[in-house]
């Protein structure tokens, strides 16, 4: 999970550094904590921004999506879900 305090970046990839990161101020980034409210899977990915549609591809473990534009992540995506 990606997280921020002030203009710093963080990624917390166990819920112990989550957890660790929370204590010193940092909090999850606004798309982040938007793509777990909802499911798994979106059910509308046309719906979702650049930013978002990549984050889902790296969710799913995609390899080289951050290159992508919007139709060939959506293209991607669909073969994933």
């Amino acid at each position: 999970m990606r997280m921020i305090r002030k203009n710093v970046e963080r990624i917390a990839e166990t819920a112990e550094q989550e957890t660790k990161l929370k204590a010193e101020g940092f909090k999850p980034l606004r798309e982040e904590v938007e793509m777990q409210q909802s499911s798994n899977a979106p059910s509308n990915l046309t719906d979702l921004t650049v930013m978002q549609l990549k984050e889902f591809a790296k969710s799913k473990g995609l390899e080289g999506y951050s290159s992508l534009n919007k139709e060939e992540l959506l293209a991607a995506l669909k073969d994933v879900i």
